[in-house]
């Protein structure tokens, strides 16, 4: 019985089989095309769909780009040593920054040439190097100052990814030692060469194409969009307050805390503060707070207004030096002339 009960199930079995399988195809699509006779399968309009244009799951988005620091030194800062060695001792322990001197480790900058061409390096410079950056902040020294205000005269912007502008002793307005001294050569005559040779000599060179510009330069409009400050030691004896003159630019003058800041123009590279204040412009990307009592102020104030007063009885007394150092030279030569040769006196 139980034999026959088994071959019966299964003949009923064979028999029900090609109907079940009917069914299972009534519930199907009709049969897909092979993937050779029409354009790829795509993903039905479910939520799979959007996977399609999605990144690839190892995509993650770009990490923050890093920031750039531009320096721009002063006049004849090619022929001296490394400046903001300070500058960049603190910015690289703050970590998070890039940071170029602008004719030392990028761009071609002549210091005793016009600044209006200075001026157009520095601008390409900041552009080219905009791109692979997130900001670009730009801190200057003395006559750098001078090139970075005509780089923005010149078409540099907030558009090229420059966001904060902070200079150290510039002479926006001119440089009154400057002017001084072409009035000086101008006056020496036929000494003229020698007045220079000998104040190059003693000094640096009076009569270069950088001396002539900073003689006749005023301020400009600060750039819209970028933040601006501008730092001076109340000791600095060679850009007075009328030169640091930059209307509309937030300024402050800052007494020295250090033997090394006692010379004003030069010790702003050293000084804590200036480095602090401009530290905390570039990572705010606003002017910080003056913190200073009104009595602090009005003494750095009054202290400047002091050395301006000294420097100028200094700047006097060297153009006469070199006056008539000048005449001494010219007369020199043409006593030489006259005399017969070799002189009597060998």
């Amino acid at each position: 019985m139980r034999m026959r009960a088994l071959i019966g199930a299964t003949l009923l079995a064979w028999v029900a089989l090609p109907a079940l399988a009917l069914v299972a195809l009534a519930d199907e699509d009709p049969p897909l095309r092979s993937v050779d006779a029409g354009p790829p399968l795509r993903p039905p309009l479910t939520v799979l769909r959007p996977v399609e244009r999605a990144p690839a799951a190892s995509a993650t988005p770009d990490a923050p780009k890093k920031e750039l620091i531009i320096l721009v030194g002063g006049y004849a800062s090619e022929e001296d040593p490394p400046a903001f060695g300070a500058f960049r001792d603190r910015v690289a322990k703050t970590g998070g920054y890039d940071v170029m001197e602008f004719g030392r480790d990028v761009g071609t900058y002549d210091t005793f040439g016009a600044i209006d061409a200075n001026a157009v390096q520095l601008r390409d410079t900041i552009r080219r190097l905009s791109k692979s950056y997130g900001g670009v902040h730009i801190v200057t020294h003395s006559m750098g100052g001078n090139v970075a205000d005509r780089a923005f005269d010149l078409g540099l912007s907030a558009s090229d990814g420059v966001t904060t502008y902070v200079a150290w002793a510039t002479p926006h307005d001119g440089v009154h030692a400057a002017a001084e001294a072409q009035s000086w050569l101008a006056a020496s005559g036929p000494a003229r060469e020698d007045t220079r040779a000998f104040a190059k000599a003693v000094l640096r060179d009076p009569d270069t194409a950088a001396v002539r510009d900073m003689a006749r330069l005023h301020a400009s409009a600060p750039p819209p969009g970028v933040v601006r400050l501008d730092l001076r030691l109340a000791t600095d004896g060679l850009v007075s307050t009328a030169d640091a003159r930059d209307p509309g630019v937030p300024s402050r003058v800052l007494l020295p805390m250090s033997a090394a800041e006692v010379e004003g123009h030069g010790g702003i590279l050293k000084s804590k503060q200036a480095i602090d204040l401009t530290m905390a412009t570039i990572r705010a990307r606003a002017v910080p707070p003056d913190e200073r009592g009104l009595a602090l102020r009005a003494a750095a104030d009054m202290f400047a207004q002091t050395t301006d007063l000294q420097a100028q009885v200094v700047l006097d007394g060297i153009c006469v030096v070199c006056l008539i150092g000048g005449i001494g030279g010219l007369f020199r030569r043409t006593l030489r002339h006259a005399l017969p040769w070799p002189p009597i006196s060998e």
